[in-house]
């Protein structure tokens, strides 16, 4: 990468799901600091849903990044900026945060990868089977009883809960057409899920949809827009797919990064 660098090169062209693109752009920003080159996406991993938000589809090809290179045609995104405050591990810089049930389903949706069940399609089947999980168990089972949180930053002030579900996400479209921030927009989205999360069967879908209605927030389920946010987390957390350690983080929305697309905003 500092070759990259030195080289003074104009883009950076990355072959993979949102995982590898996680792992460059987090070696990247700590070379290139802000001054990142345009970047080009070519989706080959498993997931890809940075892609998919993008507009890249399959089959895009190094090739076709130059082109949109050379023609300038360009979208930009901010990215999930995460520190530990320890210092003990390098931050990382990622477009999908997500901790509680979200990291459960993670797991889980890695054996369905093995399965050969990938993208849109494994998104279903996970969310499919976390819900019926959660609906069918008791308040003390792992996938309701959430993991205890203590946040700032998030309008709410400094305390300690235990959330079922928290996601956070810079990326302006969901796989499946999800909507769980609402409505379509740039920034630092969150959606937190109180745990154990109420009336689950009744709310849950109108809010993957992007529903705003009355009574959601008194239920435990809010959004939220950022542009910081702190953490103390004693269990995992989850970025573009993989699994963190926890401990005290802060998330931070990043500069935007600019990426070459098939087709400009």
């Amino acid at each position: 990468m500092r070759e990259f660098k030195a080289d003074a090169i104009d883009m950076l062209v990355i072959d993979g799901g949102d995982g590898t693109v996680r792992d460059v752009l987090s070696v990247a920003r700590d070379v290139f600091g802000q001054n990142l080159p345009q970047i080009g996406v070519i989706p080959s991993g498993k997931t890809n849903a940075l892609a998919f938000d993008l507009g890249i589809p399959r089959g895009w090809q190094v090739g076709d990044a130059v082109r949109a290179h050379q023609e300038n045609r360009t979208k930009t995104r901010s990215g999930i900026e995460v520190h530990w405050t320890d210092g003990h591990r390098p931050s990382q810089m990622g477009f999908i945060f997500g901790l509680g049930v979200f990291g459960r389903a993670t797991m889980l949706a890695q054996r369905v990868h093995k399965r050969g069940i990938f993208n849109s399609l494994a998104v279903f089947f996970t969310l499919v089977i976390g819900l019926f999980k959660t609906m069918v168990g008791r308040d003390l089972n792992s996938w309701r009883r959430g993991d205890m949180v203590w946040l700032s930053g998030d309008g709410e002030g400094s305390r300690g809960r235990r959330f079922y579900m928290i996601f956070g996400s810079t990326l302006r479209r969901m796989p499946l057409g999800l909507k769980p921030f609402g409505r379509k927009r740039d920034g630092m989205k969150f959606l937190l899920i109180d745990a154990p999360p109420k009336a689950l069967h009744r709310h849950v879908f109108p809010v993957l949809r992007g529903a705003e209605r009355t009574g959601l927030e008194e239920n435990g389920y809010r959004r939220r827009d950022v542009d910081r946010l702190t953490m103390r987390i004693g269990k995992s957390f989850v970025l573009d797919g993989e699994q963190f350690p926890g401990g005290t983080i802060t998330l931070s929305k990043s500069e935007p990064i600019t990426f070459v697309v098939p087709e400009p905003c």
